[in-house]
């Protein structure tokens, strides 16, 4: 049976400096990340809230491989953990990842959850920013929340859900076939609904591809493998599960884009929890196997619907859609598996967009002609669409003109006087799916119903007495004695779990006291 498809989001930005400052992007970034510790109270004497590295293996692979030595902790120094490390109250966990500064959202049980903490980001980096400019007034720095440069760069978006351990192993290690006939077919035509959208061909390979659905398309090369930073694959094979691997299996998909927009996230994160869950509860038995699925995401990124079965037969991506819709609203009827959170909306908003995107219509030069259900409002790669037409048509551009480079930059903007998603929003021309006061919530408190309750309540009371913390433990320095919490279940460790607790303790060894009862 399927259980809740706890869920977060790794999000690296770009970063763009100008000015005479004399610092690398990394550098920059491990100024971001400590202006905003400072800010929110983390970097005072006597505190040091050490990211603990220990459970990382990035050489492991779930399907039996080792590809290096797993070095943890021991390769990192105690000072460059914090200049590179915070980890948040509120659950999450901002960090210098090569040369960008890259925000990891707490554990969400639903997909609305998951989005409000991923805004939450964004409003964690304005604010980094805004303390970094005002210690370094000569650095002009910029943050951009998308995947790929002009230079044939690109950095991820990262999503990660829980997955039962027995379901995992069936479906990915002894029959993955099981994957390659829903799950990935699934995932590569989603971009319909979660691209980012992009001037130009992706990769630039392609000179009379003027305009792109997806930002990480062209830079996914296989189905399966180990790497993040070449050879990506649709689906990451790290064995880094951040849980008891005997219960719990973590799915890491580096497949997708960034999204501005709170409704292409919402769906995104949505509909791939019920297809999570309908592949756990053997509700999936349509055979949907794409013969190349990399050619296909490529194919589906640069406009081209149709794609090619394993048997031969060919299908348009937004039929598999259907048909993926379908067979969800008859899951969600049946009381099959555990309550998909907000599961109405999700199939509301996929049918909504869908229904959109078949009553869309493009010209062959990728001019935007009628858009009856506003899409616009809804899905970025739209939006964005729509901002380059109206410049066009205003200045007389054509598709080789820088200028629409930097629009599509600027779309991706996290400030509200740079942005142009901002600006759309700030003009009521976006549809969204939050209130403020749920992103604002998100930017102080962890999610009530996951275990990042209990770590960010950690956080919160106790900064000065914890030593370590990862996603799966938090330790406490009691002097001569180290005193570890393990978190190896997502779903406990929530607030109504802990907040009678926490409200009774006023340390760390109260905490523990109670705890251990």
């Amino acid at each position: 049976m399927s259980i809740p498809k706890v869920v977060g989001i790794e999000e690296e930005y770009a970063i763009q400096l100008q000015g005479d400052h004399g610092l690398t992007a990394f550098q920059a970034s491990c100024l971001l990340v400590n202006a905003y510790a400072r800010k929110a109270g983390l970097r005072v004497p006597g505190t040091r809230l050490l990211w603990d590295y220990g459970h990382e293996t990035p050489f492991s692979d779930f399907r039996g491989r080792l590809f290096g030595k797993n070095t943890g902790q021991e390769a990192i120094s105690d000072d460059e953990n914090l200049r590179i490390n915070a980890i948040l109250p509120n659950g999450a966990r901002l960090y210098t990842d090569h040369a960008h500064p890259e925000y990891s959202t707490p554990e969400c049980l639903s997909a609305r959850s998951a989005v409000a903490c991923d805004k939450a980001g964004e409003m964690i980096l304005r604010e980094a920013l805004i303390a970094t400019r005002e210690s370094i007034p000569e650095l002009k720095i910029g943050l951009f929340k998308n995947n790929v440069d002009y230079w044939g760069h690109s950095y991820g978006c990262h999503e990660n859900y829980l997955m039962e351990a027995e379901a995992h192993e069936e479906c990915l290690v002894r029959n993955p076939d099981k994957v390659l006939r829903s799950l990935v077919p699934f995932l590569v035509t989603r971009q319909l609904f979660a691209g980012a959208g992009k001037v130009g061909s992706a990769t630039g390979e392609n000179p009379r591809q003027h305009y792109a659905l997806s930002q990480r398309a062209h830079f996914i090369e296989q189905v399966f493998g180990l790497e993040t930073t070449y050879s990506r694959p649709i689906i990451n094979t790290r064995e880094e599960h951040h849980a008891d691997s005997k219960r719990f299996r973590r799915l890491h998909l580096i497949l997708g884009d960034a999204n501005m927009s709170e409704f292409a996230c919402f769906l995104k994160i949505g509909a791939t929890q019920i297809v999570l869950q309908m592949l756990e509860d053997h509700f999936l038995n349509e055979d949907l196997t794409l013969r190349d699925p990399v050619k296909a995401m490529r194919r589906v990124a640069e406009f081209n619907f149709v794609v090619e079965l394993d048997d031969g037969r060919t299908i348009g991506a937004l039929d598999i859609q259907r048909i993926l819709l379908a067979k969800a609203e008859q899951y969600c009827r049946s009381g099959i598996g555990v309550e998909v959170p907000d599961a109405g909306l999700i199939l509301e908003s996929w049918e909504y967009a869908l229904s959109g995107l078949e009553n869309l219509t493009l010209s062959k030069d990728f001019e935007l002609i009628d858009d009856p259900m506003r899409l616009a409002g809804r899905l970025d790669w739209v939006a964005k669409l729509w901002l380059i037409q109206r410049f066009r048509s205003s200045r007389n551009r054509t598709w080789d003109s820088p200028e629409l480079r930097v629009i599509d930059l600027q779309y991706h903007n996290i400030e509200p006087e740079e942005g142009l998603f901002a600006h759309l929003e700030s003009q009521g021309l976006i549809n969204r799916i939050l209130e403020d006061t749920e992103i604002l919530r998100a930017v102080k408190h962890a999610p009530p119903d996951t275990r990042a309750y209990f770590r960010g309540k950690c956080i919160e009371k106790f900064p000065d007495e914890i030593l370590l913390v990862n996603w799966e433990v938090v330790g406490f320095d009691h002097g001569e004695v180290h005193r570890m919490v393990p978190l190896l279940n997502p779903l406990k460790g929530t607030r109504d779990q802990f907040e009678k607790v926490f409200d009774r303790c006023s340390n760390s060894r109260e905490l523990l006291e109670m705890v251990q009862a």
